[in-house]
């Protein structure tokens, strides 16, 4: 019950606001997602393991859909896991960690359905990242839970220039903005 209120809230009036209504029409200018109005809940992770909000080479945002409700605790429960121990791996190594290049790993679960989860990531560099996904423990996660996955999609984001949550100087949504994007590779 709190949750929907809250929702309702978002709905009738944040997204409702002068100030959202002239961000809507702007977003898809500069948007290769579209506005994700997909509600989460955190399950397990850490968002800024080295605590210096470093930039991120590259960031990769997974979306799955569960084959039943059921599947998607059993799925849940072992990614917590991974995680919890990738978290404590990270910390007990800080030196390590560092070299291993995770800066951010994040699990949630839908609130919107029962079958939907999401991953956040964020790493040094692409190396770090390939690295990571081919760690034995990642791909005992992944084969130990296709049997619970329906559907998967991501997307891999690489860097800007604009730092880590930066929004620069000609973002959308701001007054006189034209809403587009240049990035470099």
């Amino acid at each position: 019950m709190q949750a929907s209120h809250h929702l309702q809230d978002l709905y009738t009036t944040h997204l409702n606001s002068p100030s959202m209504s002239n961000f809507l029409t702007l977003i898809p200018a500069a948007s290769t997602t579209g506005l994700d109005l997909n509600h989460y809940r955190l399950v397990s992770g850490f968002l800024d393991l080295p605590g210096d909000a470093p930039p991120a080479g590259i960031m990769q945002d997974m979306r799955m859909t569960c084959t039943s409700p059921s599947a998607r605790e059993t799925l849940l429960s072992s990614l917590s896991s991974f995680v919890s121990a990738l978290h404590s791996e990270s910390l007990s190594a800080r030196d390590e960690s560092l070299k291993n290049g995770i800066l951010t790993y994040m699990a949630f679960v839908s609130v919107d359905d029962d079958v939907g989860v999401r991953i956040f990531g964020r790493w040094r560099t692409r190396e770090d990242m390939e690295r990571f996904i081919r760690r034995d423990d990642a791909v005992g996660f992944w084969m130990g839970n296709k049997e619970n996955v329906r559907a998967m999609e991501q997307r891999l984001y690489v860097e800007n220039g604009k730092g880590w949550l930066h929004r620069g100087d000609d973002y959308a949504g701001k007054q006189g903005s034209s809403g587009k994007r240049e990035g470099k590779l």
